[in-house]
């Protein structure tokens, strides 16, 4: 009981503490909050001689996803993203086609390798359209056992971060060569953060209400979500669960009141944070080691291929180059790893869009993975 407690502290602290070192870190900054909070849970996990409980850590990032996605969402201004420059709505297409053709082609390649690569390939085409979070709740909702979970979010951690090393190097030089250059907006775009304002910017009264109201808008959302399928089919079906939570997110974000709420994004990063921390827990290393490296190479094989499909349409399409990385980035990170891209590329004017991009990507991602899985299923 007494351990229990504790590790419910540490995994709801520990996203705490992440988010403020990372304020204080440049070099914590630049791995990025989200990557740390994985490796947290991993190793408190794995220390020898702990009792840590990996099915308490799986409970809790459930609950933590369907929460986060409304949260993330509602400070989402849609319209803005029509409105921004016609490549970066181009380009962020171009993520999602190239997303959908690598998980069909990955599939191909390793069916008959693998155990219901229809369900990997959905989870894979998800979360390279807009993050984790996708790759995790559709692995819910298509039932994908904890194990092949654990192994395909590790999987794409370990490639994710060398694409990460990658993208803010020598692929800035790649992309600049062989795309056109950057260029101006005719839509002003900010070159601050938008999304960062203090929860408590207004007092601690003020902040816990901004919390209250947004926390209990998602909680809501999934309340009624979980109410319909319960209606509809009898039990909490996770498909249904999962898209309507997306599209109460949705309709969140055409809530402009919203939109002027202090800490939103904060508020839903922090459950974002507390879920990779809650995910990373339920790691075993040892047994990630000792299994088949298909997995691995399947995620690879999805991740790699989808950014090369990209860069080649990209030069069709004739999107510039911090376009394409921007776009890119969002579709591989989500909206967590923008500003250390942009900022390594030297150009913060694309902040904002590849943020925008990065949330479109989160709405998107849910429906085109459910999507793409049940057809790879038809077609068998």
């Amino acid at each position: 009981m007494i351990m229990t407690i504790v590790q419910i502290i540490l995994i709801v602290g520990i996203p705490l503490l992440l988010t403020w070192a990372t304020k204080k870190n440049k070099v914590l900054r630049f791995i990025g909050p989200i990557l740390l909070a994985y490796i947290a849970g991993i190793v408190l996990a794995n220390i020898p001689g702990t009792p840590w409980d990996r099915d308490l850590a799986m409970t809790i990032s459930e609950v933590a996803v369907p929460i986060a996605i409304p949260l993330v969402l509602m400070c989402t201004d849609l319209v803005k993203w029509f409105k921004l420059a016609k490549s970066t709505v181009v380009s962020f297409v171009l993520v999602i086609v190239a997303a959908t053709l690598s998980a069909l082609l990955s599939t191909m390649i390793f069916r008959g390798s693998v155990e219901a690569p229809w369900k990997i390939a959905g989870m894979l085409s998800g979360c390279y359209t807009g993050g984790t979070p996708n790759l995790v709740g559709i692995g819910m909702a298509l039932k994908v056992p904890s194990e092949t979970l654990i192994l395909v979010n590790t999987s794409d951690m370990l490639w994710g971060g060398i694409y990460f090393i990658l993208i803010t190097s020598v692929m800035k030089k790649v992309y600049r060569k062989f795309l056109p250059p950057f260029v101006k907006s005719d839509v002003k775009q900010e070159t601050v953060d938008p999304f960062m304002q203090p929860v408590f910017s207004k007092g601690i009264g003020n902040g816990i209400k901004n919390i209250l109201i947004t926390v209990g808008l998602a909680v809501l959302a999934t309340g009624v979500a979980v109410g319909i399928s319960m209606l509809i089919t009898g039990k909490m079906d996770t498909v249904i669960i999962l898209l309507l939570v997306s599209t109460f997110g949705i309709a969140y974000s055409f809530w402009k009141r919203l939109h002027r709420i202090e800490g939103t994004w904060i508020i839903g990063q922090y459950f974002i944070l507390l879920f990779s921390v809650a995910l990373g827990g339920t790691v075993d290393v040892e047994l990630f080691f000792s299994s088949s490296p298909v997995i691995l190479l399947y995620t690879g094989c999805v991740m790699f291929s989808a950014i090369i499909i990209h860069f080649i349409l990209c030069k069709i399409f004739k999107i510039d180059a911090d376009t394409a990385m921007i776009t890119s980035t969002a579709g591989v990170y989500g909206p967590a790893f923008i500003a250390p891209v942009a900022n390594a590329m030297g150009n913060r004017e694309i902040i904002v869009s590849g943020l925008i991009t990065g949330l479109a990507g989160y709405a998107v991602g849910n429906y085109l993975g459910i999507g793409i899985a049940y057809l790879l299923r038809l077609i068998g």
